[in-house]
């Protein structure tokens, strides 16, 4: 070999143990530093209002199409109609109608479920 050599190989030594230290100094970087601070979620709230459940709760008490609306559970609407008790799934609701009135009149409320016919 000549002189030329072994300088090439001290290069490229040390190139090599360049690549290979490098990222093990970074992560140790990494260790050291402390934590970012967690930053606060962002989750969109929603409206009130928004969903048909919300819709439901504001209107119960009143009289509807189907009855008074008495209450709402967690998967059921209920209703009490000339002394019978009705209740539907929430999954079933098609549709609630709030109809125009006249000035003075009590406001109408029409609500549909899905049929299976």
């Amino acid at each position: 070999m000549t002189a030329r050599g072994p300088a090439h190989l001290t290069l490229l030594f040390v190139t090599a143990l360049l690549i290979i230290l490098t990222p093990a100094f970074g992560q140790k970087k990494k260790k050291d530093s402390p934590p970012p601070a967690p930053q606060a979620e962002v989750r969109p709230t929603p409206k009130t209002g928004s969903t048909i459940r919300d819709i439901l709760v504001s209107i119960q008490g009143q009289q509807t199409n189907l009855g008074h609306l008495t209450k709402i559970t967690g998967d059921y609407v209920v209703f009490e109609s000339e002394g019978d008790t009705l209740m539907y799934p929430l999954s079933a609701l098609q549709v609630v109608k709030f109809l125009k009135v006249d000035e003075g009149e009590a406001r109408k409320i029409e609500i549909r479920f899905l049929s299976k016919d």
